[in-house]
């Protein structure tokens, strides 16, 4: 069943699949620290809040993942932004997470860009397991 992108229900499969990913596990296991996805609101798609999920992550287990709030996106050390076409390239595989950061496709709205780069393969690992998620994007 397909899902439609960074909602609740999106979420939650995305953890399960993280948690069942041997790859993620591995490249994530220094890992420490929450992430949140923000999508930006876009009134042409119907998207007329951003949306955003969190991601509790920790020595390379995702320990939970929902639909980000207030509160969330605040305390998360990290919180990446970007519009559905870009998160539409980066989940089917068209654009890297980090290039997609250096190029200025995805923002980097809170969070040190430094310590992030040294978690590339944990990033890639990330991306590849919420691709696992079969997902709706805006616009289709």
């Amino acid at each position: 069943m397909k899902l439609e992108l960074f909602t609740e229900a999106w979420a939650q499969q995305a953890a399960t699949v993280l948690q069942a990913s041997e790859g993620y596990k591995n490249a994530a296991k220094t890992w420490e620290g929450a992430m949140v996805m923000t999508m930006q609101a876009d009134a042409s798609l119907g998207i007329v809040d951003a949306r955003s999920v969190y991601f509790d992550l920790w020595h390379g287990e995702c320990r939970e993942a929902r639909a980000a709030s207030k509160d969330d996106i605040a305390g998360a050390p990290y919180v990446i932004s970007a519009d559905a076409f870009t998160w539409k390239q980066v989940l089917e595989g068209k654009l890297e997470p980090i290039a997609g950061l250096l190029r200025g496709k995805l923002k980097l709205v809170k969070g040190n860009m430094a310590v992030l780069a040294r978690y590339v393969l944990a990033a890639k690992e990330l991306v590849l397991g919420a691709s696992g998620v079969e997902t709706i994007f805006p616009g289709e």
